[in-house]
């Protein structure tokens, strides 16, 4: 039976991993061998004392449904195609099937190098009742891992992405004052939302309907491409960067219903989990409004729309 250690193993990990974003460097590419160490990273989410344990997140493949939202599930509107190009599952070893489970602290992330793309831009208007978003899909603050993943023969091995992240241009022009929708929305592919680093979200699902957080190599900044199109399939921590006095995170993207997206953290400075959120994974909190919430819990961003999207 594999062994997973407990929580606080997984601070002690902490002190131990390789950090995302450290100023250690990043690995050099690798042309063969069979270890791994040195693409992991240790969230610093990992080594609080509350939210899910980092050794043990729940595997989403389970949790995708077309039909009903429900807490904790990703109600999409089309299903997975088993035939969609994605990661090799034999070769994957942080997931475990018997328990549906994955662990994030044994997961490669591609490290970054030489790869510098353009400047990532977010402009942000406000006119009477609408929000303007435009963005070039690449980040903000520079963040990025170093494509194309070919360099590295062990990641490649894995997940053989060839993608090369180049800038694309979305406007997302979403309602100033959303509502709810009389039932919630379905999930769409490709752009759910946007962050406030300028790169879209997408949902949680890879193009096979699995966990594409648990499934496919993502860099250590947390995004990777499909062709050109750099995204997140989840919040990169780096980006819950604004707390209020009570604890409570502040906006790190905007959603296609028109409604916000915060971090992962509530009231007191509490890690969010799926429990305390509703089907779409969001709540209706104080002067906040309703609101989404970040989660590492699977489906990480949105369980369904809330309100009605543009």
């Amino acid at each position: 039976m594999q062994h997973h250690p407990t929580r606080s193993t997984a601070r002690a990990l902490f002190a131990l991993a390789v950090v995302a974003c450290a100023s250690t460097g990043p690995a050099e590419p690798d042309q063969g061998g069979g270890d791994l160490s040195s693409f992991f990273i240790s969230p610093t989410l990992c080594a609080d004392a509350s939210g899910p344990d980092c050794t043990r997140l729940r595997l989403g493949d389970s949790y995708l449904t077309t039909s009903t939202p429900a807490i904790g599930k990703l109600y999409s509107c089309t299903a997975g195609n088993p035939n969609a190009p994605g990661s090799i599952r034999s070769r994957i070893t942080w997931i475990n099937d018997a328990a549906g489970t994955w662990n994030i602290l044994i997961k490669p992330w591609l490290p970054v190098g030489s790869f510098a793309p353009t400047q990532g831009n977010f402009t942000m208007n406000l006119s009477a009742d609408t929000r303007t978003i435009q963005v070039n899909n690449l980040p903000v603050d520079g963040r990025i891992g170093n494509w194309p993943m070919s360099a590295y023969a062990l990641l490649t091995a894995i997940d053989p992405n060839p993608g090369v992240p180049a800038a694309k241009s979305y406007t997302f022009s979403l309602p100033l004052q959303p509502a709810a929708a009389a039932t919630p929305g379905c999930v769409s592919l490709g752009a759910i939302g946007v962050s406030l680093n300028g790169v879209v979200l997408y949902n949680g699902l890879d193009g096979r309907g699995n966990d594409a957080m648990a499934h496919e190599i993502v860099d250590i900044h947390g995004g990777h491409p499909a062709m050109t199109d750099y995204h997140y399939h989840f919040v990169p921590e780096r980006l819950d960067n604004n707390r209020g006095t009570d604890g409570h995170s502040g906006i790190v993207g905007w959603i296609r219903d028109g409604f916000p997206i915060y971090g992962y953290f509530g009231v007191g400075g509490v890690e969010m989990q799926n429990s305390d959120l509703d089907a779409c994974h969001g709540h209706e909190h104080g002067t906040l409004g309703y609101h989404y919430h970040a989660t590492l819990e699977y489906p990480y961003t949105v369980g369904c729309y809330r309100g009605t999207p543009r």
